[in-house]
C-alpha cells in the first residue's frame, strides 16, 4: 500500500460548556476550549485532533499550544503516512518537529495521523495499535459535597456500574473519610473504588487519611502526597497502594526506548497503577508508558481531562490497548454530549470505530 499524503490542514477553535463549574487544580473550570486540527489526504480522508490544554494541569499554556499548532501545519503539508503501523510508529518516535511540540498539541498531531493510517487500512486506532477492539469498563468519576456523590453513587450503582473514582484531598479529612465509609456500605463485592487525592496532602495527613478510610475495596489512591521523594515511606506505613499521575509529566523524558523498562519509578514498590492522560503526555509517550507499565507488571490506566468526543474517542481506543478499566468518567460533565459511556459504566466497542466524518 503507497503512502498517505497529507493535503491541506485546518484549526478550528471550539468552545463547550460544562452543566456546573467545577475546581481543578485551584481553577473554576466552566467550560473546555481549545483547538480542532483537521487533516485531509490528497486520496479524500479526513481525520480531528483535539488540542485542549488544562490550566493548572497542562504544562503548556493555550498560547504556547496555539504557537505550536501554527508551527506544525507546514510540516504537514505534503507529509507522508506508511499504513504499516510499526514504520509508522518508527518514524513519529524520530521526528523532531513531532518531538518539540507541547504534549496537547502532540496528542492531536499523532492521533490524527494514526486515525489516517488506521482508515486507510480499514482498522479502528485500537486495532491498528494492535488490540483487540472491545468493550470498553470506565470508573464512574465522583466529586462534590457528600449529597452529590452519594446521590451519583447510588444512580450509576442501580445501572450496574462496578468501578468509581472518588476526588479527595479535602482539607477537613474526616469528609473525605464519611463519603467513603457511607459508599461502603451500598458496594458490592465485585465493586470497588479508585481515589485521587492530587496531591493535596502532606505525608502526615496522607497517613491520617489511609489509616481513617483503610483498605477495604479501594484499589489505590492517586497521588497521595505533596512530596514524590515520600511515596515510598507512606506505602511503608500505610500499606494502601498508589497510582502515579501528575509525576508521569514531570519524568516522561525517562521513557525513550519502547522494550526497556527506563523508567525511573521502576523501583518503588507501593506503585501498583500508572494514570496516563494524553492529552497531558502526548500519545506516542502514553503508548510508551503503557509498555513500560507491562514490563514492570503495573496498570497502565487511560485517563481523561474532560476533552471533547473528538479526543475522548481516542482515549476510548487507547483503552482498548492498555487493557484496563479506564478513568474516563469526565464526559457527563458536559451540556448535551454524544454520550459514549453509559451509565453502567460501559463503552460498546461498536462505537469506537473509526469515521471517515471529522465531526465524529
Amino acid at each position: 500500500m503507497q503512502p498517505l499524503v497529507i493535503s491541506q490542514s485546518d484549526i478550528l477553535p471550539f468552545k463547550i460548556p460544562l452543566l456546573k463549574p467545577i475546581m481543578i487544580a485551584g481553577n473554576t473550570v466552566k467550560e473546555r476550549s481549545g483547538f480542532y486540527l483537521t487533516i485531509k489526504t490528497s486520496e479524500g480522508l479526513s481525520v480531528q485532533g483535539e488540542i485542549a490544554p488544562l490550566e493548572g494541569i497542562s504544562q503548556e499554556t493555550d498560547r504556547r499550544a496555539k504557537h505550536d499548532l501554527t508551527e506544525i501545519r507546514s510540516y504537514l503539508m505534503g507529509l507522508e503516512i506508511p499504513p504499516q503501523r510499526d514504520e509508522l510508529l518508527g518514524m513519529m518516535r524520530q521526528e523532531p518537529h513531532l518531538l518539540n511540540l507541547c504534549a496537547s498539541v502532540r496528542f492531536a498531531v499523532e492521533s490524527a495521523i494514526l486515525m489516517l493510517a488506521s482508515l486507510a487500512t480499514h482498522q479502528s486506532l485500537a486495532e491498528f495499535l494492535g488490540a483487540d477492539l472491545k468493550d470498553v469498563p470506565s470508573a464512574l468519576l465522583l466529586q462534590g459535597t457528600h449529597q452529590e456523590v452519594m446521590a451519583d453513587f447510588k444512580r450509576f450503582s442501580s445501572q450496574g456500574a462496578k468501578v468509581f473514582k472518588l476526588k479527595v484531598g479535602d482539607r477537613n479529612i474526616a469528609l473525605d473519610v464519611k463519603k467513603i465509609e457511607d459508599i461502603r456500605v451500598f458496594l458490592d463485592q465485585e465493586s470497588y473504588l479508585r481515589l485521587d487525592a492530587n496531591r493535596a496532602w502532606s505525608f502526615k495527613e496522607a497517613c491520617i487519611f489511609a489509616e481513617l478510610a483503610g483498605h477495604q475495596q479501594i484499589d489505590f489512591i492517586e497521588e497521595p502526597v505533596n512530596d514524590v521523594t515520600q511515596l515510598d515511606a507512606f506505602y511503608q506505613q500505610t500499606r494502601m497502594r498508589v497510582a502515579l499521575d501528575e509525576t508521569l509529566a514531570v519524568v516522561r523524558s525517562g521513557i525513550r526506548a519502547p522494550g526497556r523498562c527506563s523508567s525511573p519509578l521502576a523501583g518503588h514498590e507501593g506503585v501498583i497503577a500508572y494514570v496516563l492522560k494524553p492529552m497531558i503526555l502526548g500519545l506516542i509517550p502514553t503508548l510508551d508508558w503503557i509498555e513500560e507499565a507491562k514490563l514492570s507488571k503495573r496498570k497502565a490506566i487511560i485517563s481523561s481531562v474532560y476533552e471533547s468526543p473528538v479526543g475522548f474517542k481516542v482515549l476510548a481506543n487507547l483503552a482498548c490497548l492498555s487493557g484496563q478499566v479506564a478513568g474516563l468518567g469526565t464526559e457527563r460533565w458536559f451540556k448535551n454530549p454524544k454520550a459514549i459511556v453509559g451509565e453502567n459504566g460501559i463503552i460498546k466497542k461498536e462505537l469506537l470505530k473509526n469515521s471517515p466524518n471529522p465531526s465524529l
